[in-house]
């Protein structure tokens, strides 16, 4: 079996962030969050992992390499998308790579809590052409959805106006070659009257069903998440640090108080401070007379001085300082820096680039 792992796309929910990086990029927990589906795909035994990637993107192929370092025999193969088509259509795109094989197909951006194995044993009991994760949600008219009939797929429905179910597509499938059958004759559609119509899921999806090809499904009863949307990535930072953050120290600690699990990476030092997890402290970080609350992320490099945030992501070589009230909630990019006006006039300064939000306290 391969994978292909979309990481494409422009992540224009989370501008500016993805102004200057690519969305699958975003650290989760301090990690990468299309990391998090390549070790699924590993753990399932996979070795050979296709990234479809946007046409000249180098970051991507920088930030993961040929994939040594996921496991033994593990290679990543990169594609690129010259421009966008739909979800589906990288499928068609990695023909020739995946060849006879079936494979795991998969957005680069969810975040699955349990891994893979028991829905990749549901695919083959079942002895499915097309298998594909569902998630119970009651916002199920922003998704597509699969209209079940006993174990079966009858139909798939993008974005509902009325109730056929509730059963949202989670953008993780696996597929059997049968799949590319249907890029010959299925055609791409336009539900957001763009003028550009593209290959969305229910065009393969249905295809395959009305040509009697086995389509099923296995639901999430755990944690999963579609982070497209900034409030998306502060949560799955949240629910990630419950359940992975470890209590390990890396680093140096002086003065200071700590709660709850609390890891600290090499070359890290926290002077006369209180912590309180899960935290995540990555490489090189400084931090001094300061307040780090619960399900906070905080980047190789950061310093976070005189200060108090909790609950957010500081991406990289943020300079949180001299700081009169708490931040919370926060989406901090790389090389960002968060402080304090201490000249006349007594105003608030920014420096605020495209698609950016800033909510100032009364």
């Amino acid at each position: 079996m391969k994978a292909l792992i979309l990481a494409g796309g422009r992540g224009t929910r989370l501008r500016p962030l993805t102004h200057t990086k690519n969305k699958h990029m975003l650290p989760i927990g301090n990690r990468p969050m299309i990391e998090r589906i390549i070790k699924d795909a590993v753990d399932l035994g996979i070795k050979d992992i296709i990234i479809n990637i946007n046409k000249g993107d180098k970051e991507m192929p920088e930030l993961l390499g040929d994939g040594k370092r996921f496991g033994r025999g593990v290679k990543l193969h990169y594609i690129e998308q010259p421009e966008p088509n739909g979800m589906m259509y990288p499928i068609k795109l990695a023909e020739k790579l995946i060849g006879n094989d079936e494979f795991l197909f998969s957005a680069g951006d969810n975040i699955l809590t349990g891994g893979l194995k028991q829905h990749y044993e549901d695919f083959k009991k079942k002895k499915s052409d097309a298998h594909v994760l569902v998630v119970r949600r009651p916002d199920y008219q922003n998704f597509g959805v699969a209209v079940m009939k006993g174990d079966k797929i009858v139909k798939t429905v993008e974005k509902p106006k009325e109730f056929v179910s509730d059963l949202v597509l989670s953008a993780i499938y696996f597929f059997t070659p049968a799949v590319f059958k249907a890029f010959d004759y299925a055609k791409p559609i336009d539900p957001k009257g763009t003028g550009k119509p593209e290959y969305y899921p229910p065009v393969i999806n249905n295809w395959l069903i009305e040509n009697g090809y086995t389509f099923t499904a296995s639901e999430v009863t755990g944690w999963w998440k579609d982070t497209g949307a900034p409030e998306d990535i502060i949560l799955a930072n949240r629910l990630i640090l419950e359940r992975e953050c470890l209590d390990k120290c890396d680093g140096k600690v002086k003065d200071s108080k700590m709660e709850g699990n609390i890891e600290i990476g090499k070359g890290s030092v926290v002077k006369n401070s209180i912590l309180r997890g899960p935290i995540s402290i990555a490489k090189d970080v400084t931090i001094e007379n300061a307040y780090i609350g619960p399900f906070t992320s905080i980047g190789d490099g950061s310093i976070v001085k005189n200060a108090e945030i909790e609950n957010s992501i500081l991406m990289g070589n943020c300079n949180i300082h001299e700081l009169n009230q708490r931040l919370d909630s926060c989406l901090i990019g790389w090389n960002a820096e968060v402080t304090t006006k201490e000249s006349h006039p007594k105003a608030d300064t920014l420096f605020i680039g495209d698609d950016s939000k800033v909510e100032l306290a009364k």
